[in-house]
């Protein structure tokens, strides 16, 4: 029986040269990532995505030195032991850290990785499903605080590239929100999908033009406008719109999303797979959010690795909604990382036949954006 030989995991960044894309968390000016792997003893290699965590070198010592070492010589195969084995000694034991958490979730995707190519499978069939494509929304780190007329010009180029939907960045000012927000919807007419992510910078002073400028512009969803505890604002908001509400990408683990969903709050989940737990973790935020008639549009990261790992979640779960795509100009963890090209098609995503998620790294890559200590986002910028 193969067993876990090593954990290690290293961060890259990749510093922005050009305009700084701005947005509700400030100013964005590099790209970072963690990568993680997880070795078995006959030298078979998985490969997974945690997030940042706005602290990326602190987050690849938690997941080598902290959580890693506990684990060589578990069986990789072992996912629910190893999970609620990391979970009883540095999640709960220490309050729902999101720290340990963002770690957990890149060995586990590691070690789904690792199993699909032990056993020669795709995750999507070790999850129990096959193989199919889901729509795509044009997301990420894209359409931030622009003049309107750049707006434009951007969502005509994502339109031309076969998107039918698309993520607007508001939070700057309700004022400044409504305007670029209608002339989007002015210009390019029903035929779009206009979700808006405020990044948890609204309060409820503001609801009565938020409401009003997304029903106005039949908003798709609108994301995240209070900050991740207030679930009272969540449900309130609920009541006083039509529009569906998604949130998700900074919950951590089951028992957060259970709180989440019994508060009435969202009606759209966007958990992360490298921030709340993992694909394990994933698989059984989805079930719980389908008990619930709720719809999943998981938020995806950083790197080739996690829109991966999406992309096979959603082959599986039967509330799948849309995957989003990060269509970032600047994003070599995305367009150069894996060997192979990965990623959406004329508006579409699937994942790949290849044993695990089907992502092999160019080492070369890697060894060209090491990392750079510091927060990616900067306040004011």
């Amino acid at each position: 029986m193969v067993k876990i030989a090593s954990v290690k995991a290293s961060a890259h960044s990749c510093p922005f040269e050009g305009p700084i894309v701005r947005m509700g968390l400030g100013g964005n000016i590099k790209r970072d990532f963690v990568l993680v792997r997880v070795r078995a003893d006959d030298g078979t290699e998985g490969i997974g995505e945690a997030h940042h965590g706005q602290n990326l070198t602190a987050m690849a010592e938690i997941i080598e030195k902290g959580l890693g070492s506990l684990i060589v010589g578990d069986d990789p195969f072992d996912s629910e032991g190893i999970w609620a084995k990391l979970s009883r000694q540095q999640v709960v034991t220490h309050g729902l850290g999101a720290g340990s958490v963002i770690g957990l979730s890149g060995i586990d995707n590691a070690l789904w990785d690792l199993k699909g190519k032990l056993l020669g499978q795709p995750v999507y069939r070790l999850l129990g499903g096959s193989k199919r494509r889901t729509r795509a929304y044009a997301g990420g780190l894209s359409l931030g605080f622009k003049d309107p007329g750049e707006l434009e010009k951007e969502v005509a180029q994502l339109m031309s590239e076969g998107y039918t939907a698309i993520k607007m960045r508001v939070g700057d000012t309700v004022k400044k929100d409504a305007e670029r927000v209608g002339h989007i919807r002015k210009i390019f007419g029903d035929t779009l999908d206009i979700a808006v992510d405020a990044a948890t910078r609204y309060t409820q002073l503001d609801l009565p033009e938020v409401i009003k400028y997304c029903e106005a512009n039949r908003v798709y969803w609108l994301e995240e406008p209070f900050t991740p505890d207030n679930h009272i604002a969540y449900a309130e908001l609920r009541k006083r719109t039509a529009i569906p509400i998604a949130a998700g990408e900074n919950h951590y683990t089951r028992q957060a999303f259970r709180d989440l969903f019994e508060a009435r709050a969202i009606v759209i989940c966007q958990a992360d797979p490298t921030k709340a737990g993992g694909l394990t973790e994933l698989k059984k935020i989805s079930d719980m959010a389908a008990a619930w008639h709720l719809h999943m549009a998981p938020h995806t990261s950083h790197s080739v690795l996690s829109a991966a790992v999406n992309a096979h979640l959603l082959s599986v779960i039967p509330n799948a909604l849309i995957y989003e795509a990060d269509v970032a100009k600047v994003n070599p963890f995305r367009t150069d990382l894996a060997t192979e090209p990965f990623g959406v098609v004329n508006g579409y995503i699937e994942p790949k036949d290849a044993p695990g998620f089907g992502i092999q790294v160019n080492e070369t890559v890697l060894k060209a954006y090491p990392a750079v200590p510091g927060p990616c986002y900067i306040p004011g910028k």
